[in-house]
């Protein structure tokens, strides 16, 4: 397992390396205000955003939150990317998902054709240690912000949200999104347990509980049993790995399932 981590990151390395982006100053001044327009989001909501350039291997921008949980130690003293340091605050049980992660997408956006590019969302979770030395789990969601003009990724928006306290023990997961179809990559052979395959059943009935809904309201109003409602409600919480259908709310609508 460690030999296959370390061959992951060797090439992730060799792609990072290897990636130029042809782009000039101008195109920099043409994205300065929509990064400043994001810069002043993320402090109006205390959220946790990053803007990652592909091209200068640095960050352009990362919001205060960010950096207050994190830090600012993957970039070194000349301000480029140190991905020694990004990975080395990953829970060490999850370090080599979060690896084959990075080089799938990586592999995943080179066989698509520029105009398919800003058309996915990433999502994964993993556990990351924060500036207080704890781990903690987080849900990342990457988008290509900005392609370069010959179609090659050059930006990349990543918004983090702290997910539930008590879902720290389990398996990270993964999903990519086509935002414009609602089509599903899962990257993984655990397909039957994914919160991305919820039946339509079980979405309606999470959607009735994010409504505030009850069991039994949702029994008198689908014209079901209780019983199939609460089996329902057990089978959404082993898919999504939660302990509460407040989590599984939480966590399905960050991914966009409801």
């Amino acid at each position: 397992m460690k030999r296959r981590a370390e061959q992951i990151e060797a090439e992730l390395l060799r792609n990072m390396e290897t990636h130029r982006c042809a782009v000039a100053e101008e195109d920099y001044e043409r994205i300065a205000p929509k990064i400043d327009l994001l810069q002043r989001l993320a402090e109006a909501e205390r959220s946790l955003f990053a803007v990652f350039d592909m091209n200068k291997k640095n960050y352009l921008l990362e919001s205060p939150e960010q950096k207050r949980l994190f830090g600012s130690n993957n970039i070194d003293r000349e301000g480029k990317y140190n991905s020694d340091s990004t990975y080395r605050n990953i829970h060490p049980d999850d370090f080599a998902f979060v690896l084959e992660t990075d080089l799938l997408i990586y592999r995943f956006y080179s066989q698509l054709q520029p105009a398919e590019k800003m058309n996915y969302k990433l999502i994964y979770d993993f556990r990351v240690k924060d500036t207080d030395g704890f781990y903690r789990r987080y849900m990342h969601q990457s988008i290509i912000m900005e392609l370069d003009k010959n179609g090659k990724a050059w930006l990349s928006l990543v918004i983090t949200d702290l997910l539930p306290e008590k879902a720290g023990n389990y398996q990270p997961q993964r999903r990519l999104i086509n935002i414009k179809n609602g089509k599903l990559y899962l990257f993984t052979d655990d397909e039957n347990n994914s919160p991305g395959l919820l039946t339509k059943r079980e979405k309606e009935i999470l959607h009735l509980i994010s409504r505030g809904y009850d069991s039994k309201s949702i029994s008198d109003k689908l014209f079901i049993s209780v019983n199939t409602v609460n089996n329902h409600r057990q089978n959404i919480l082993r898919k999504t790995r939660t302990e509460n259908t407040t989590q599984a709310v939480l966590y399905c609508k960050r991914l966009g399932i409801i």
